[in-house]
């Protein structure tokens, strides 16, 4: 009896150890996508009203630093989002930029190299203590120019610059969450697209959740490399954790139709250097400006609702 009690008990426990893990897997996968969708947004923000054209680079370790620390605060999502679209903003950005910006962005870019005790400002601005965009955001710029620093080097540095540099709150978020902070992937997304006259594709596996994550990475490597080639110059190519996105500029709904099925074969079947010899199928969503959405982000969530070219993953 005592040993049967305590084999149920054993049970139990690895039981619920291993729902606590599924879980804590399931939360990561939800707060990277968010990360990645916000990243995607961000960028899309500002090409889409910026009249600069060309690439733009968003520091997505910055993002996701700032959105972690949110989390942790449980601070507002439109300043967790302010303080996000503030580190995406290309460097040398200004408070009074005539990009359309929300008041956040603004009072994040204007205190960003101010410190908490009022020193470090070199504008003219109002007294008082920076607001929290600012504060999250001067949290991420500390944490980068220190990249590769040790745990318990960042934590000593932490706790010097409570009331100094960060807010007693702040700094304590940053000593509790240091380690997540540290791991936070260094991947940028690379985007340089135009909102007028053009058509979307978005490519990825047709079934993501069986792709291993060793081979993600390699997966979409060869898949962008693949589709580069198809391409036109004008062609805008990038690649987010799970999939790779087209901007095909000036482009109607025929343009874009055909340059999905062009795209079809090579996407059909993608063999993945790896050991398991693995081919990925993958599927193209097709989304068209002025047709499907007003602007990038409706046309990325369009696209990626639907799918042509779907087979089966195959491994030799």
């Amino acid at each position: 009896m005592f040993t049967e009690a305590i084999a149920c008990c054993f049970i139990s426990a690895l039981g619920t150890l291993l729902v606590r893990q599924r879980d804590e897997a399931r939360r990561r996968l939800v707060e990277e996508e968010r990360t990645r969708e916000l990243a995607v947004e961000l960028a899309l923000h500002l090409t889409e009203r910026s009249p600069v054209d060309g690439d733009l680079r968003v520091p997505r370790r910055m993002v996701e630093r700032i959105l972690l620390l949110a989390r942790h605060l449980d601070a507002d999502p439109a300043e967790a989002r302010a303080a996000a679209l503030a580190a995406a903003l290309p460097p040398g950005a200004r408070a009074d930029t005539r990009l359309p910006l929300p008041d956040g962005t603004r009072a994040a870019l204007a205190y960003r190299h101010a410190r908490w005790d009022g020193t470090g400002i070199v504008t003219d601005l109002p007294g008082g203590h920076p607001p929290l965009p600012a504060q999250l955001l001067a949290a991420a710029d500390w944490l980068e120019v220190r990249d590769g620093a040790s745990h318990d080097a960042l934590v000593q540095a932490v706790r010097y610059e409570s009331g100094r540099a960060f807010s007693p709150v702040l700094a304590r978020a940053l000593e509790e969450r240091m380690e997540a902070l540290r791991t936070v992937v260094s991947a940028d997304a690379h985007l340089g697209l135009r909102v007028t006259n053009g058509a979307m594709l978005c490519i990825a596996a047709r079934d993501p959740e069986s792709v291993p994550p060793a081979l993600r990475a390699p997966l979409l490597a060869v898949l962008e490399a693949k589709v580069r080639e198809k391409l036109r110059p004008s062609d805008r190519v990038y690649c987010t954790d799970s999939e790779v996105v087209v901007w095909l500029s000036s482009t109607n709904a025929e343009g874009a139709e055909r340059a999905a099925a062009r795209l079809a074969p090579v996407v059909e079947r993608v063999a993945v250097p790896s050991l398991a010899r693995a081919e990925v199928a993958c599927r193209i969503g097709v989304s068209v400006a002025d047709v499907d959405a007003n602007s990038f982000t409706e046309l990325l969530a369009v696209a990626r609702l639907r799918g042509q070219s779907a087979t089966r993953i195959a491994a030799a």
